[in-house]
Order: structure tokens, then C-alpha cells, then sequence
């Protein structure tokens, strides 16, 4: 194998106080990507991220077990393998774990180290959340401090990599918890993003004792110590009797050359309080359990995580630095490659074209891998990381081998099934979109999407858009009028009901069960509503329903109802057509007879695809959002979870057994 370039940070000499850029230095050297003969316990590792954490301080004073002047610092990061002596790893593998800094290591497999199996996180999070600093708040809060719901937890350094997860566990545990941290920032962070109950600035508080009588006027019961000397005594005066202190850092007192003296330590006798420091290593057993416990509830994003990342080793000492004078935000991180490792990811794919009615067995899963990062070049073209998805009629349209060409694209055999959907954005080549926006447009039934940007239609759905349209712009509605719906429970025809209502319209629609029926008429305010599986004349149910006639019909369903509707339309009625799924699963389409009524009529009767009225999308939202926020229009939802669940979902909307709008939840938010 060549030599390559091994760029490394580099200790100069041990340190006493607080530590500088210039105790550093990067430098160049050269490795052979090939293990060493016999080598049966290295791994050959290209690092890809590397964490800053505090206890890195200590090893910079001269010691047993500190760094060694002239050699690269040591911690945890996460990396690839690229050549193994050991059984148990393989090139390819993703690990995290103790590493150098550098772009490539050597490193033995008896160390610290863990193979990366879950690769539906970002892995920078194997350097905070899920790798040590999870682990140590995972250990410290709920192996050592035991706690019970209810009670009072403090902690200190709350905005770091392990003080904001635990926070979080001790709401899960159903505790009252408040954070300190150094900045107005990391406070809202705290309360706002976090869920802490409260938080406070340390630095704006010219007494800590009463700052903390302050926040927990009974006492607290568990204070989780990352920072040391005058907040450990403080917190010392507030603790509650048989109270539990799980020390896991002072990171005020490593640049000190004296430590702060702690005085109030005799409390801990006659409040019998206990006091226990750990290294997370003594509970890497625990990692499993760890991993059965956190990840649910990160997918469910019931536990967040801020990182604050700096891109290259170069950045390497400042990162490191900056953690000892709070400038972080967040888990601070090291990027040191940008070749993103592939994950998995899942699709649902079209077996074969589609004749008569879907089956489930038409689709199939099938678990691919995707590098998460927009190829080189692509200036318009966004990845994104898919969350939920649409179920829409017309799918079935594009299942066909000769699918309408106005269409502008059907399914192709063996590639995933395309719709609209929600999504974020992981990496984007287009200036429009950054890192995190959300985005509904048309995407891909899989995990993550490389998708042109041109087919992102608005950060920030389709069905209200269809609705919004059809109605306002086709149907033009005039208070007094009389309105029919079909296929009313859906996901498009619920909306149109309810906007008719708020243009002052009698509206009737028609489902296929009386659970619809009942939805219509009592949650969105329909003033009439029949099953038409009941009705054996449709004629004879409509003017049952509209002895005057109906003015706007729109058309969902096709077939047998649009040939009763035209019998019922009244002179210069308007018909919105916007789907016809009666029709779509028929060889050979239902004959409507009744045409003849649009011309004495005079009816309006107009098809139109939603992508027609996207430039309205700002209008349709102005109207639209105040609405939904003061409660005026209600939206009925049937949510299934995870793509194995999509091709029996979306085969349920030809059947009628959804229950309002169809969707595929893949990773909620």
C-alpha cells in the first residue's frame, strides 16, 4: 500500500494552568495503510470524528497516565476500519472508541472499543449521546443516584455532552430538574429545547447558596457534579436528607494549580448524604442495555442532542481549548473526514406493473446503503432524511405500464415508489436549502433521498394545497351554495368540507362507513353526511340530500357517483376533478352516461393536477394557518409507523379502510 498523508495533534510539553492553542501543534506525517506483519489485535482505523471532553485537561499534567510530550493526544472518537488483524472487525466497520488524533491510527483491539451497528443516527453521535458521555450520564443518574419520580435533580455544566442528557433522563424518570450553565443562550437552550423545568446563568449569580434555595426551596435530591469547588458547596447547604451526589467531573478546578477548597462537606454526615465518583469504563457492560434503553426514544425524538462541531484537525486545539471556557454549544466535536460513512437504508420498491387491484405482494422491502453526502458537484441537489409520507390515490395511476404522460413520470420496476412526503434536510448542494430545514415536496418511499432541488417545493402538503385549489380557484364558491364531497373522509375531501363551511356553504358528503360518517357530521362540521355502501340509488340519496340541486360537486371518486351527481347538478354548477379511485383498480373503466347534463346545463366540469396552484402556496398558508391555530379546522389523521408498514397502508386507501389522511411515519419529529 502507498504512504499516505497522517496529519496529527501533537502535545508540545505538559501543562500547569489554563491551557492554550500553543500547548498544541499539528503535524504532518505519513502512514502505510497496511497493518503490520502479525499484527493479529490492531486495527488499521481512519478516524472520522474525534470528541473534545474534559477529563482531556488531566492528562495534560504531567502524571502516570498523562499524554506524553511529542506524541498525539488520545480519546474518544469514531472511525472506520480500514484493514483488521482481528476476527472480530472487518474492513468497512464502523467503530467508536479510544483513538488518536490523527487521520489515521493504529489501535489495539483490547482497548475501548465498540462496532457501530445502529447507522440510522448521525455517528457523530457516537462521540456524545451514544458513546461515552451517554454512557456516563446514563451510569451516573440512574446506577448511582436511583431515582424515584418526583423528586428534585440539579445539575451543573447542564448544556454540555453529558448535563443535557441528563436533564432529559431525569424527565423521563419524571423528575424536576434545573440546569446551570454559562450564557443566556445555553439557559433557553436549557428550558426551550431540552425540557429542563428551569435553569439559570452560574455567572450571574452573586450567591449560589441562594440561588439554589431559589430554584429548590425543599431541598434537592440529586445533584448530578460536573464543575467542582464553590458550586459543590453550595449545593452541599440544599441538599435534602439521604440526598445522592454523583460526581463525574469538576472542570472548574482543572486549570488550577491550588483546587478550591470545599467546606461544607460535614453536611454530608448528618444529612447522610452520599457522595460517589465513577469512571464510566467500570460500566461498558452496561453498553446494550444502554443502547435498548436510548435509542427508542432518540428515533421517537423524545431525547435530543446539540452538538457543536468544527470541521478539520487543524481546528483541533481551539475546539479543545474553548471547552474549558464554556465557548462550546453543546457536545463539542471534531470532524476530521468528510467521507461519510454509508448507513443503511430502506426502500420500498414496485415488484412489477400493476394490473386490476394492488396487493401488498406488488411491493417489497429491501434494506440498501446510502453515503450521506451530496455527490461532488451536484449544485442542485439536496439528501434528505425522510420522516413521514404520503399515501395519495393517484400512486395507484403510476403503478400502471402505461401510465398518462401528463403525468410526468410513473414507477419504474425495482426503484422505490416515489410521492410526496416531510423530510430534513441532512446535506444540500443547492444555497437554498441548508442543514435541518424542513421540507415537503416529492420524495422517495425510503430512509434517505438524493433529490433534486427543483422537486422541493416549500420549506416548512399536497392534500390542503388540492383542496385549496380545487375549491377556491375551479369551484368558486359563493356563501348559500350547496356543496357535495366524495370520498369525504379523506384526506383531501375532509378539507373541502370544511372550507366550504367557512365560505358559509351547506355541505354534504358521502364515506364508506358509519365511523366516517360520524367523523364528518361531528368532529369536522359536514351538515350532512350518508354511507354510501348503504345507498342502493344514489340518485334517489341525493336528492334526498340536495331537493334543490347541488351547485359545486367535488369529484373524488368517479364512476357510479359522478353519474348520479350530474343528474343532481343544478344550471351553472361547477365540478372540481381531482380523482377518480373507483376507476383506478379497473381493468376496464365504468361508463359515465350522464355527460350530456354539463351542456344545458351549462356545467363547468375541470380536471387539474395540484402542482397547477403551487405559486399560490404563500396565499394558501396566509389562509390557511390562522385557521388550524384557532381550532376553525380540524384535521383527521391515520398514521402507520415504519416502511414495512407502507406498501399494506397504501394498499389500504383502495379498500376504504383508512380513517382520514394516510400516512407513513418513518423517523417522527
Amino acid at each position: 500500500m502507498a504512504e499516505v498523508r497522517n496529519k496529527q495533534v501533537v502535545l508540545k510539553d505538559y501543562v500547569s494552568g489554563f491551557p492554550k492553542e500553543s500547548d498544541m501543534h499539528i503535524i504532518e506525517g505519513t502512514v502505510i495503510l497496511k497493518l503490520p506483519e502479525a499484527s493479529s489485535e490492531v486495527l488499521l482505523i481512519k478516524n472520522l470524528y474525534l470528541s473534545c471532553d474534559p477529563y482531556m485537561r488531566i492528562l495534560m499534567t504531567q502524571g502516570a497516565s498523562s499524554y506524553i510530550p511529542g506524541s498525539p493526544l488520545t480519546g474518544y472518537g469514531v472511525g472506520r476500519v480500514l484493514e483488521s488483524g482481528h476476527p472480530d472487525y472487518k474492513k468497512g466497520d464502523l467503530v467508536w472508541g479510544i483513538t488518536k488524533w490523527e487521520e489515521y491510527s493504529l489501535v489495539s483491539s483490547d482497548q475501548t472499543l465498540f462496532k457501530i451497528e445502529h447507522t440510522d443516527v448521525p455517528l457523530s453521535y457516537y462521540t456524545g449521546i451514544l458513546g461515552m458521555p451517554g454512557m456516563t450520564a446514563y451510569v451516573g443518574f440512574f446506577e448511582l443516584c436511583s431515582p424515584k419520580k418526583g423528586e428534585k435533580v440539579f445539575v451543573s455544566a447542564a448544556s454540555g455532552a453529558v448535563g443535557q442528557l441528563v436533564g432529559q433522563f431525569a424527565k423521563l424518570a419524571g423528575c424536576y430538574v434545573v440546569g446551570s450553565a454559562g450564557s443566556k443562550e445555553k439557559v433557553d437552550l436549557l428550558k426551550n429545547k431540552l425540557g429542563f423545568d428551569e435553569a439559570f446563568n452560574y455567572k450571574e449569580e452573586s450567591d449560589l447558596n441562594a440561588a439554589l434555595k431559589r430554584c429548590f426551596p425543599e431541598g434537592i435530591d440529586i445533584y448530578f457534579e460536573n464543575v467542582g469547588g464553590k458550586t459543590l458547596d453550595a449545593v452541599l447547604l440544599n441538599m435534602r436528607l439521604h440526598g445522592r451526589i454523583s460526581v463525574c467531573g469538576m472542570i472548574s478546578q482543572y486549570n488550577l494549580t491550588q483546587p478550591e477548597g470545599v467546606t461544607n462537606l460535614a453536611n454530608m454526615i448528618f444529612k447522610r448524604i452520599r457522595m460517589q465518583g465513577f469512571m464510566v469504563s467500570d460500566s461498558y457492560n452496561l453498553y446494550p442495555k444502554f443502547l435498548e434503553f436510548l435509542l427508542p426514544h432518540i428515533r421517537e425524538g423524545k431525547v435530543v442532542y446539540v452538538e457543536d462541531i468544527a470541521e478539520g484537525l487543524e481546528n483541533g486545539p481551539a475546539a479543545l481549548v474553548g471547552l474549558y471556557s464554556g465557548l462550546n454549544f453543546g457536545k463539542q466535536v471534531l470532524l476530521v473526514s468528510q467521507i461519510m460513512a454509508q448507513v443503511r437504508n430502506k426502500q420500498v420498491l414496485l415488484k412489477n406493473y400493476v394490473t386490476g387491484f394492488p396487493k401488498e405482494s406488488d411491493m417489497e422491502i429491501v434494506e440498501g446503503s446510502i453515503t450521506l453526502k451530496v455527490p461532488e458537484g451536484s449544485s442542485d441537489v439536496v439528501l434528505l432524511k425522510n420522516l413521514y409520507l404520503s399515501c395519495d390515490p393517484y400512486m395507484r395511476i403510476l403503478m400502471y405500464k402505461d401510465t398518462p404522460l401528463s403525468l410526468g413520470f410513473q414507477y419504474s420496476p425495482g426503484s422505490p415508489l416515489t410521492a410526496f412526503g416531510v423530510s430534513k434536510v441532512v446535506e444540500s448542494g443547492d444555497p437554498k436549502y441548508k442543514k435541518d430545514d424542513l421540507v415537503w415536496g416529492v420524495t422517495k418511499w425510503e430512509e434517505y433521498s438524493l433529490v433534486p432541488s427543483a422537486k422541493i417545493l416549500f420549506k416548512t402538503g399536497m392534500p390542503g394545497m388540492t383542496a385549496y385549489g380545487g375549491f377556491f380557484e375551479l369551484g368558486c364558491p359563493k356563501k348559500g351554495e350547496k356543496v357535495f364531497v366524495s370520498a369525504a373522509s379523506g384526506a383531501v375531501g375532509q378539507l373541502v368540507g370544511q372550507f366550504a363551511k367557512l365560505t358559509g356553504c351547506y355541505v354534504v358528503g358521502s364515506a364508506g362507513s358509519q365511523e366516517k360518517v360520524d367523523i364528518l357530521k361531528n368532529k369536522l362540521g359536514f351538515d350532512e353526511a350518508f354511507n354510501y355502501k348503504e345507498e342502493s340509488n344514489l340518485d334517489a340519496a341525493l336528492k334526498r340530500y340536495f331537493p334543490e340541486g347541488i351547485d359545486i360537486y367535488f369529484e373524488n371518486v368517479g364512476g357510479k357517483t359522478l353519474d348520479a351527481v350530474l343528474l343532481n347538478m343544478r344550471s351553472h354548477g361547477r365540478i372540481p376533478v381531482c380523482g377518480m379511485i373507483s376507476q383506478y383498480n379497473l381493468s376496464q373503466p365504468e361508463g359515465v352516461t350522464n355527460l350530456a347534463n354539463l351542456i344545458y346545463k351549462e356545467i363547468k366540469m375541470q380536471g387539474f393536477i395540484v402542482s397547477q396552484f403551487y405559486p399560490l402556496y404563500p396565499k394558501f398558508l396566509e389562509f390557511i394557518l390562522p385557521h388550524i391555530r384557532e381550532g376553525k379546522i380540524a384535521y383527521v389523521e391515520d398514521i402507520v409507523e415504519g416502511l414495512e408498514g407502507g406498501p399494506a397502508a397504501l394498499v389500504s386507501l383502495f379498500s376504504g379502510q383508512n380513517l382520514g389522511k394516510k400516512i407513513v411515519a418513518i423517523a417522527p419529529e
